[in-house]
């Protein structure tokens, strides 16, 4: 039956589908799986979007935006073989260190490592690419998160959305509850990968510092949304080290600029967990 379905029509069934459910498909005869095969690259980036779960089961093709300029094919395989050997790696977790014992037990690619490497490749190169003015018109006032930091963060972070109470600030969350694939690169990820298997003190500290954040409920009591800071902020942040930037302005934001540095293997890291 599926073989004698127009080409359109069976690439708009396979389009609906996971790749595991479209390889499942393309069991049922020839056509399907030369098909399957045969699809274009933007099916092999929103299939690789999925895996990284980065978008949805349920978000079909074509609804998110869709920059195919990488051989997404390949990139699949390649996402596949970093966390095979991400698997060999030694285990984040630690009975020793507070910050690691949530992780106790866990195999070095359990899901929420995947997700903490997926979700710290996406930030940028500083902490002010992260805001914006909230009143573009006296930008030396006040500071928020940008609409892409916090839709990213949110996303890295998915617990916030259930720590807040306020239902028109949950409403307002769900405003930036969006498909996060298109901030991903592969490219960066990639690096991030290779630089976090190289030594596991850099593994450790990205869950450590990862923790340090997620344990303490809220982003600054206020969460991603709704945080904002004088703009001053950001001159203090980019003059201080880490431990005046951990004293003066918390340990959350400390443990994101942290984040931030390890994203960008910046010299200088202290790798205390």
């Amino acid at each position: 039956m599926l073989q004698n379905l127009p080409p359109e029509l069976l690439l708009k069934i396979i389009s609906l589908l996971s790749l595991k459910d479209a390889l499942i498909l393309s069991t049922t005869c020839r056509t399907v799986c030369s098909t399957v095969l045969s699809v274009s690259n933007t099916f092999h980036r929103h299939w690789v979007l999925q895996y990284l779960k980065l978008i949805p089961e349920n978000v079909k093709i074509g609804r998110i935006n869709q920059q195919a300029c990488n051989d997404w094919k390949l990139t699949k395989k390649e996402a596949q073989s970093l966390f095979r050997r991400l698997s060999n790696c030694p285990p984040p977790g630690c009975g020793f260190q507070k910050y690691l014992r949530w992780l106790q037990g866990r195999p070095a690619d359990c899901d929420i490592v995947r997700r903490v490497l997926v979700g710290v490749s996406m930030l940028p190169a500083s902490f002010s690419e992260m805001t914006e003015s909230v009143d573009e018109k006296d930008e030396s006032k006040i500071i928020r998160f940008t609409k892409r930091s916090k839709i990213i963060l949110n996303w890295l972070f998915p617990e916030e959305k259930d720590r807040i109470k306020d239902k028109t600030k949950v409403e307002r969350l769900l405003e930036t509850d969006k498909p996060v694939g298109p901030f991903f690169s592969f490219d960066k990820f990639q690096v991030l990968m290779e630089y976090v298997m190289e030594s596991n003190e850099r593994l450790r500290l990205v869950m450590a510092e990862y923790h340090q954040i997620s344990c303490r409920g809220l982003f600054e009591d206020v969460g991603f949304l709704s945080w904002t800071r004088p703009s001053s902020i950001l001159v203090e942040i980019e003059s201080g080290s880490s431990d005046e930037n951990f004293t003066k302005h918390g340990r959350q934001i400390g443990a994101l600029l942290d984040l931030i540095k390890l994203n960008n293997q910046s010299p200088g890291i202290g790798f205390w967990a």
